[in-house]
């Protein structure tokens, strides 16, 4: 199964770009790249990343004592008996000595590598059925930011409560409960906070939603997306 966890779906892709999987995982890869825009998307990062790992390794001629000895080997080799199938070295040793070759280059590439800076997102709120911002909300390397665009203000001995729903998850993710002065701020951003996920404000008690899900009814939604 496709997982849902982007940072294990990434792993997944990673594996299957290195060539590591199992023919029945690749092949359950493959059937998912056509629906799934977010594997899709990680796919092409590891190929990105793993395509130049052959220039870190510059061509070099090997000095002429090096093709002497191979030279001489392979004379040795063909006046032998030609060794019994049991007897030659198990292919899967080989296989173990190129991934691990792979790994070590995949490690050294990724660690010279400076990261991607950290991309920036936007949304904008709306009342249902209404055309008219109520919120903006943007989210960049310092965190997120979201702040009424006109007067937004809940109900008597309530209070508006963020919630972020990323894209295929089954449950909102409660941000917390926006102060009265309709500006909310967080240092971070939660793992919910990527392109295609979704901005919504309930109305709560005036401490958040005692479930952990909204108990009111949500009155502003929005899509974040890349700027």
């Amino acid at each position: 199964m496709i997982p849902t966890n982007s940072d294990d779906l990434h792993a997944l892709a990673g594996e299957y770009i290195l060539g590591v999987l199992d023919p029945r995982d690749a092949g359950e890869i493959e059937a998912a790249l056509a629906t799934n825009a977010e594997l899709r998307r990680a796919m092409g990062f590891w190929e990105e990343k793993l395509h130049p790992l052959s220039a870190l390794a510059p061509p070099a001629e090997p000095p002429r004592e090096t093709w002497d000895r191979i030279v001489a080997r392979l004379d040795g080799a063909a006046r032998r008996p030609t060794p019994s199938l049991w007897s030659r070295p198990a292919p899967w040793r080989w296989a173990t000595v190129g991934l691990a070759v792979a790994a070590a280059g995949l490690l050294v590439y990724i660690a010279a590598t400076p990261p991607a800076p950290p991309r920036s997102f936007v949304a904008i709120l709306h009342a249902a059925q209404q055309e008219q911002p109520s919120w903006l909300a943007t989210a960049g390397p310092d965190g997120l930011l979201v702040r009424a665009v006109g007067a937004a203000a809940p109900p008597g001995g309530k209070a508006f409560e963020l919630w972020a729903i990323a894209p295929g998850a089954a449950a909102p993710q409660s941000l917390g409960v926006i102060p009265g002065d309709g500006v909310f701020r967080l240092g971070h951003l939660p793992a919910a906070i990527r392109d295609g996920a979704t901005l919504a404000i309930s109305i709560e008690p005036p401490d958040g939603s005692p479930t952990k899900q909204p108990t009111g009814p949500v009155v502003f939604v929005g899509a974040l997306r890349t700027m």
